[in-house]
């Protein structure tokens, strides 16, 4: 998008040039395709559209830079000769901020009968939009032009939703091994040693004898990350297995029950499956024979829709919490043998939910935010994941509004598995510093890690301890930090982190802190804003007033950090300093 500076005046306004091209090119193609069918002139009106339709967009900036109050241009003549006339209309959706308008800009071309003279004998008419163009201030640089991965705006029309319309399906693989401790044999009482012992690096699963080492074996599953609403209508829920061997035919029954916990943890402890809280719920299973190595269908199916039912309606359930099931030998001397997941095939969940089918739009002060929808084009939408939903509050910097977040939920933001090795934040945010210590204004994390202060998670924003100190965190260990005059003010915060270049930290486009390149080695599918992910120490959810996030999987440059900057700073009204980031 070209920007015309204030400072340099109009000697050679844009438009003109659009003009001068219309009138030599236009004519050109025209005068090629009179001679040919009514589908080509048509195809050339649609190229001469698409060119007045920029012109629209550039002439709407020279307009805007030259009076701010700019509201847009009735359709107007561009150009008009014997051939054709073409024209251009803007108008202005809304203001995105006092700084810039999102605007749509439309070029039409006419062909018609128009006297007896006219080179063309057409009545025909082609129409170009450009929907959602966003016209600025010379200095400033619209985000959307270095591609985010996710952008989240509190002041975006229909961007906040208090109900939605979710999916109503999800398949969950339990992961494997020990490092995650979700698929696990446990020992029989009736083993001959180590009794009620957990294995979980075994290749398959014996439900249930394994010998007299292992005896009766109790299985332990549990699935992470289950996005079904609180109270949801469970429509069908089921544990798929794959037949990892037939080795032992015959009737076989067991005991099948879910743990009663909110979030249940990895699986830790002698007898862990056996002696967990059960649920009230406890199913009879009666697998027929599993006659073919590698099936997985109906036969490998266990039906536990009235178990997820009862999860799902506990006081203390979230989406996002993870659940858990035992599977307990009863009767009968089968044996059903599953692969485990270690290698493929491990066990999965698939549930099925009656889901809304409105959406409701957060319009008014203290309105939940059980959404906030992506703008970036990416459709990583930021859903409810833990604890209450923030609210919407009205007209909290410069005009405009902003998501508060408290210490008591988070949303979450479920990406395609990335591997970028750096990243670039923006927040316009009001940070607090009394919620919980070490506070997650955004983490990114893998779903398959335990945590996201591990070696491998990125925590681009947070707070320090028990301090009023903001810093990044990374690779096991602390980055840049900034200091407490941030606390309950509202600020543009930038941190990049990088593999290839320093670190950055940065407020109101002044380098607080930089140092080092890091080196991160995983893979990430989930961001969160306000907290992170439940567990054993909590969700560290934080206390903020947010009004935008950008987010770029990839470092930006000096050149770029600035114009991004400029951009947020004068929408909100804060210290505009249009200098580099590096100095």
């Amino acid at each position: 998008m070209i920007k015309i500076n204030k400072q340099t005046g109009f000697a050679m306004p844009m438009i003109l040039t659009f003009i001068i091209l219309l009138s030599v090119v236009g004519i050109a193609i025209v005068q090629n395709v009179t001679q040919t069918n009514g589908s080509a002139v048509l195809h050339s009106q649609v190229q001469i559209a698409h060119i007045a339709s920029k012109a629209a967009i550039d002439y709407a900036e020279e307009q805007f830079e030259l009076n701010s109050s700019y509201s847009g241009t009735p359709e107007q003549d561009l150009f008009v000769n014997d051939f054709y006339r073409a024209t251009i209309e803007v108008d202005v959706l809304y203001d995105q901020s006092s700084t810039a308008k999102r605007v749509q800009g439309i070029g039409r071309v006419y062909i018609p009968e128009t006297s007896s003279s006219a080179k063309v004998v057409r009545d025909i008419k082609s129409t170009i939009i450009r929907n959602g163009e966003v016209i600025i201030t010379a200095g400033q640089v619209d985000p959307a032009t270095y591609n985010p991965l996710l952008w989240l705006d509190a002041n975006e029309p229909d961007s906040l939703y208090k109900t939605v319309v979710s999916p109503n399906t999800q398949t969950i693989n339990a992961l494997a091994g020990s490092a995650y401790g979700d698929v696990v044999e446990e020992r029989g009482s009736n083993a001959s040693s180590s009794k009620g012992s957990l294995l979980f690096g075994d290749s398959d699963l014996e439900m249930s004898y394994d010998g007299n080492t292992k005896g009766n074996q109790t299985i332990g599953l549990r699935f992470r990350s289950i996005q079904t609403p609180k109270n949801a209508v469970i429509q069908n829920a089921y544990i798929q297995f794959q037949a990892d061997e037939t080795k032992t035919a015959g009737v076989v029954q067991f005991e099948v029950y879910g743990v009663a916990s909110d979030d249940p943890g990895s699986w830790s402890g002698n007898y862990a499956v056996a002696n967990a809280t059960k649920t009230s719920t406890i199913l009879d299973w009666q697998p027929p024979n599993w006659n073919s190595v590698g099936s997985n269908g109906v036969n490998e199916r266990l039906d536990v829709t009235s178990i997820v039912q009862e999860l799902v309606n506990r006081s203390g359930w979230n989406p996002n919490n993870a659940m858990a099931f035992g599977i307990k030998w009863k009767t009968g001397s089968g044996v059903r043998t599953a692969e485990s997941g270690t290698s493929s095939g491990g066990p999965q969940l698939f549930i099925q939910w009656d889901s809304a089918s409105t959406a409701s739009p957060a319009e008014s002060d203290g309105d939940n935010v059980v959404a906030w929808y992506d703008k970036s084009g990416n459709n990583n939408d930021a859903l409810s994941a833990y604890g209450t939903s923030p609210i919407l509050k009205i007209n909290q910097i410069n005009g405009l509004n902003a998501v508060r977040f408290s210490s008591n939920g988070n949303l979450l933001s479920s990406i395609t598995s990335n591997t970028a090795r750096e990243l670039t934040v923006f927040m316009i945010m009001a940070p607090n510093t009394s919620s919980s210590t070490d506070a997650r204004f955004i983490s990114v994390m893998s779903s398959t890690q335990n945590s996201d202060n591990s070696s491998s998670g990125i925590i681009p924003l947070m707070k320090s301890g028990s301090t009023t100190t903001l810093k990044q965190y990374f690779n096991g260990s602390s980055g840049r930090s900034l200091s407490s005059t941030i606390d309950g003010n509202w600020s543009e915060i930038m941190s990049r982190t990088s593999y290839s270049d320093n670190e950055w930290l940065i407020t109101n486009s002044t380098n607080q802190s930089s140092g080092n390149s890091f080196s991160p080695n995983f893979n990430f599918d989930q961001i969160y804003i306000g907290g992170t992910r439940s567990g054993s120490t909590g969700a560290y959810y934080a206390n903020a007033d947010i009004a935008e996030i950008i987010i770029y999987d990839k470092k930006l440059t000096c050149l770029e950090t600035q114009g991004v900057e400029n951009y947020l700073e004068a929408k909100y009204g804060l210290s505009y300093s249009d200098k580099s980031p590096c100095n």
